[in-house]
This record gives structure tokens, sequence and C-alpha cells, in this order.
């Protein structure tokens, strides 16, 4: 799966380049050569947008006087909503910066605080710096958090850290910064983005 940059000088051109009528598709123009079908890995910016975001696509076809056009795929419509949200300036979130490639998942978890009954969950957007962390009710900026991550393997990684950010209304959740990761945990999670960065795909490595 090769990575893909579209970056768009201003959200009007990328609210422009979406097309709902299809089932949520992007169009832009791009040197890029693929073929339909072909599974990708976009990364999109705009003004606005804290930090660049990776979303798995399918190339649908060639878009006239546009290049091609990318069907987004259906376990990343959460972050194609966000992307939609920031650009209609329905949603703002404090620019923060990250020294860690995020990858696009759908990992089960369980978060916690200290002390508190494990909630259910699914991690998304994970990276070794933190991760996007769904939850209807999620705790307030700066508390520390306990994050139990499933595998795909079967393996648990646990991991502590600090809310960075909250996101209410439509996909409620939080950002989670980890603190230092050392160990086997930290390993173990080097290894899935390590996977990632290879095939798009968060994954254990054997």
């Amino acid at each position: 799966m090769r990575l893909v940059t579209l970056a768009f000088a201003t959200k009007e051109e990328f609210l422009a380049s979406y097309h709902p009528a299809d089932g949520g598709s992007l169009s832009t123009r791009t040197r890029t050569d693929a073929t339909i079908g072909e599974e990708i890995l976009i990364e999109v910016s705009f003004p606005g947008l804290p930090n660049r975001a990776l979303v798995r696509a399918q190339v649908m076809g060639i878009a006239f006087e546009h290049g091609l056009r990318f069907a987004f795929a259906p376990a990343d419509v959460t972050t194609r909503d966000f992307l939609l949200e920031i650009a209609r300036g329905q949603i703002t979130v404090e620019a923060t910066h990250r020294g860690h490639t995020r990858f696009p998942a759908t990992l089960q978890a369980t978060w916690s605080l200290s002390g508190g009954a494990a909630q259910p969950t699914t991690v998304e957007d994970l990276s070794a710096g933190g991760a996007f962390v769904r939850s209807a009710e999620p705790p307030a900026v700066a508390t520390q958090v306990d994050l139990a991550i499933s595998t795909p393997v079967g393996d648990t990684l646990v991991a502590t850290g600090t809310v960075a950010w909250i996101r209410q209304g439509k996909d409620p959740g939080f950002g989670i910064e980890f603190h230092d990761l050392a160990g086997e945990t930290g390993r173990k999670l080097r290894a899935m983005l390590r996977h990632a960065s290879e095939s798009a795909t968060v994954a254990l490595e054997s």
C-alpha cells in the first residue's frame, strides 16, 4: 500500500474536492499514477488541520480535470468526518506538534482512571507517542489514563498517558499522549508501527 500526500491550499479547496453523493470520495489533481481498485494510504493536510491526517482509501476512478478520485475506507469514516468538521468550522482543535507519525487503526481496548473501572473502547489513529480513544464521556484534559490495547495477535499492550485533547459531539473521544514507553510494551508498539509504515496496516510483527 503506497502513501500519497494530498495538500490543499485552503479548507474551501478541500471541501470542493469532497463528493458526498457517491458515499464520500475525494478527487484531486495529482501526478501520482495509480490503478482503479488500488488501496492507497492518503495523507491529507489543509490550513486549520492541527496535524496531517492519514486515511486509508481506494482508487475508484479517474476524475475529470482532477487526476484521481479516492473512496475512503469504511473503517476510516471517523477520520473522514473529523476532516470535514474541521474544514467546515464545526469543531476546532488546538494545534499540537506530533513528533511521531500516526497510522489508522481499529483496535479493541479498555481505558481507566487510576483505581477506576475499565471502560471498553476502540483505539484509532495510533503512534509511538499517542492515540485517539473513542469515548462517549471523555475525561478532562490533563487527566492521567491507563490504556490496555488488544493487538491483532492476541497480546495486550498496557500504556499510561495524559489526555491531550477531547472531541465531543459526533464520534466523541480523546487524544492520549503516552508517557515514555520502555521495555516489552515499547518494543511491541514499535514493532506494530514499523509494520504499519511498510504496509499501512497496524499489526504485530512475529
